[in-house]
């Protein structure tokens, strides 16, 4: 759900929005050259830092073919711009046309053989070298050569179309069932290839996937869509942006461009201090723990629109030994450094359509964004189709992380990667970790509410446990429903986020188990962090790193059971994260048992870093109620009551609000419309009492804090002008 702008606040909405507007204007004016014709080369520019070494990576005199389809497609594209590129330093130079062949004649021979079809590692670089070399170089490419890639390119092509109808067979294509990264570099493959092969008709499906879909396919802060609705990680996003270059540069297409012009936000939104980059409430699917952090897309971008804070983030990138050639393409002198702070405190970000905080060693976010059904971008043109999303729903709503100093190629000084509610569905191990198989935690149907304050923000959601994994889009995900329904209310401050997580059943079930489950991650073995221990120093407290975990109340009342799993499964070698369940009473040795209808296991945790005491007075006000939630707890001086409707029915709460030492004001603030109003005090307590819309929150927050107390959020662009 998106933040809800009162009327109070409009005019500052519109001022926003032109401000937006004027530097997408401005943006749009940058003056920048493109090719004339899919099959013109872009230049190189010598006066770049990497101009020297773009084609160090080409194996020249080796006749072995790369085995690794990406390593394959980067040595293609740059030995096609070696040979074949009047602007290169080695134009028409034997050994790299001749490293080319060995390269083409692996890759689109295998294609003419129907092996490697689909591979998004290497189609659109092969495709597009042979477009070149028919056009510019023909009569290098022999006759039983030409018959072979033309059959490989032939065949893929088709593999391509016929296997994503959804996007190429209908117009407008299915926004829900696109991976964007992946499948715009299958969309180019067929684009080039037909082009090479004079096939207009599936040239013309590709350039309206591309152009007409993909385009579509950004977030509010810059960022840019994975698999469906869900938000890319900032390894894919890189991705996404080099792709998205090249199309534009290639083929002059205004909609990538604009698409493209959107993005100059993802890395400072991003970005957390010291170099990390924030995925703990990514897609439980695919955790992108790594040391990339989309530098080079940085540095692209500063390139493009001389953005201070994109070079501040990707100006290393500038100097090193990297072979892209987009650094040598796009080069352009004397940009400007900006650099951002790291210590902006609570903010919304639209990418996940929820609030984030940003200090220099504590941080946090909340996932409001509705993964199934899109947002506020995109959501009349996708609603319209009466599709939902392809991917798998979401294991954890909120993440936490603690940051120091760089070390060991990251800051990540321990992070709570998930936490849920769960059910086994069915006896022995599992070793698909973060998606589920015989563990069942992912959500679907989710109903998501957030608040965005200057100093707190809070998550509400109540959603459906799902067994569905990922597939095609679909009308609804009502096959993967289960019997089984999760809460969660969360109020997330400048020191902790502190959380009621429940589960519930609807009928009688059997199930091999029921807990809640908590993974803490250090990074990801080889790539990026370090081992952590998780360590309980007692039966309620949880230390990983320099994060730590209290779970202050309970009614699961079975053992808690550890064990060290990858953070991208299936990888049996990465031991960095750790797995911790804590049981209900029948753990009963892998054996089914009954749960009675309406049986209801839930506790309170509060996660913040060392150092930093836990809140007090933490109380689940009405651990039996089916219709609403109520979290209260005292954090310095605040004292807070959170109340959550749990059902579909809108409904009038009232309560008493006991917040002992009085502070200055009371003030109640709702996630329906964003509203805030004063609470009269009176002996220390003040009267809640709202109605309520089905699914949403209010926070009561008795403190002497002014912020508080006023509607009023950050935006991006309110701390990163």
């Amino acid at each position: 759900m998106s933040l809800r702008i009162p009327r109070a606040s409009f005019r500052a909405s519109v001022r926003r929005l032109l401000a937006a507007l004027s530097v997408v204007a401005a943006i749009q004016a940058v003056p920048v050259l493109r090719a004339a014709a899919p099959y013109d080369f872009l230049p190189l520019k010598p006066a770049s830092p990497n101009y020297a070494r773009v084609f160090s990576g080409v194996k020249i005199g080796n006749v072995t073919p790369e085995p690794d389809t990406f390593k394959a497609g980067d040595e293609i594209l740059s030995a096609a711009y070696a040979y074949l590129n009047p602007t290169s330093q080695f134009y028409l130079s034997a050994p790299y046309r001749d490293r080319l062949f060995v390269l083409l004649d692996h890759r689109l021979g295998g294609l003419a053989n129907n092996t490697g079809l689909e591979d998004i590692g290497f189609a659109w670089q092969a495709a597009y070298a042979y477009m070149l070399f028919k056009h510019h170089r023909p009569a290098d490419i022999s006759a039983a050569r030409q018959a072979t890639y033309e059959q490989g390119l032939a065949n893929n092509n088709a593999a391509i179309l016929a296997g994503n109808p959804l996007v190429y067979s209908q117009t407008p294509g299915v926004l829900a069932q696109v991976w964007l990264n992946g499948d715009i570099r299958l969309a180019k493959a067929v684009y080039f290839g037909a082009t090479a092969l004079g096939d207009a008709v599936s040239a013309e499906k590709a350039r309206v996937a591309i152009d007409g879909v993909m385009a579509r396919c950004g977030l509010g802060d810059g960022g840019t869509r994975y698999v469906g609705f869900w938000n890319e990680v900032s390894s894919y996003h890189e991705e996404t942006v080099q792709n998205y270059i090249y199309w534009w540069k290639i083929t002059g297409s205004a909609t990538i461009k604009a698409a493209l012009d959107a993005t100059v936000r993802y890395s400072v939104v991003s970005n957390e201090p010291s170099g990390f980059t924030e995925q703990s409430s990514n897609i439980p699917y695919k955790h992108m723990y790594n040391n990339r952090h989309s530098e080079p897309a940085s540095l692209w971008k500063a390139y493009l629109y001389d953005d201070g804070y994109n070079f501040y983030f990707g100006h290393d990138q500038e100097t090193t030994t990297s072979t892209r050639l987009l650094n040598a393409i796009l080069y352009e002198p004397n940009r400007q450094t900006k650099v951002p702070s790291d210590n902006v405190g609570v903010f919304f970000d639209r990418n996940i359509q929820g609030p984030r905080l940003r200090t220099p060693t504590f941080g946090w976010i909340a996932n409001g964004r509705d993964v199934q059904v899109g947002g506020p971008e995109e959501l009349a043109y996708s609603s319209a189709q009466g599709y939902q999303g392809r991917m798998v729903g979401k294991g954890t709503f909120v993440g936490a992380f603690a940051l120091g100093p760089i070390a060991n190629k990251t800051s990540l000084k321990g992070a709570l990667d998930t936490v849920c509610m769960e059910f086994k569905e069915t006896a022995g191990t599992d070793t698909n970790y973060n998606r589920g198989a015989r563990y069942r935690f992912l959500a679907q149907d989710e109903k998501t509410r957030v608040i965005t304050r200057r100093n707190f923000a809070t998550l509400s959601t109540t959603y459906r446990v799902s067994k569905r994994t990922s597939s095609d889009a679909t009308a609804n995900w009502n096959s993967g429903a289960t019997v089984w329904t999760g809460n969660q209310l969360w109020v997330l401050t400048g020191e902790r986020m502190i959380g009621l997580v429940q589960i519930a059943n609807d009928v009688q079930t059997t199930v091999f188990g029921l807990d809640a489950r908590l993974v803490f991650t250090g990074g990801r073995l080889g790539i990026m962090g370090s081992y952590l221990d998780l360590l309980q120093p007692d039966s309620s407290t949880f230390e990983f790193g320099q994060l730590r975990t209290r779970v202050h109340a309970t009614n699961l009342a079975g053992p808690v059971t550890q064990q060290r799993i990858g953070i991208s499964d299936p990888n049996s070698t990465d031991n960095f994260s750790a797995l911790a369940r804590i049981h209900d009473a029948a753990v009963n040795n892998d054996q089914p048992f009954t749960v009675a209808a309406g049986t209801r296991r839930w506790l309170v945790l509060d996660v913040t870093r060392d150092g930093v005491g836990y809140a007090t007075s933490v109380v689940n006000v009405l651990p039996a109620n089916t219709n609403w939630a109520v979290l209260q707890f005292n954090e310095g001086n605040r004292r807070v009551r959170v109340v959550q409707n749990l059902t579909a029915t809108g409904r009038n709460y009232t309560g008493t609000f006991l917040h002992g030492t009085t502070y200055a004001q009371t003030s109640l603030h709702r996630s329906a419309d964003n509203t805030v109003t004063p609470l009269v005090i009176s002996s220390g307590a003040s009267t809640v009492a709202a109605f309520v819309p089905p699914y949403e929150h209010v926070i009561a927050v008795n403190s002497n804090q002014p912020d508080d107390h006023v509607a009023a959020s950050r935006f991006s662009e309110d701390v990163y002008p």
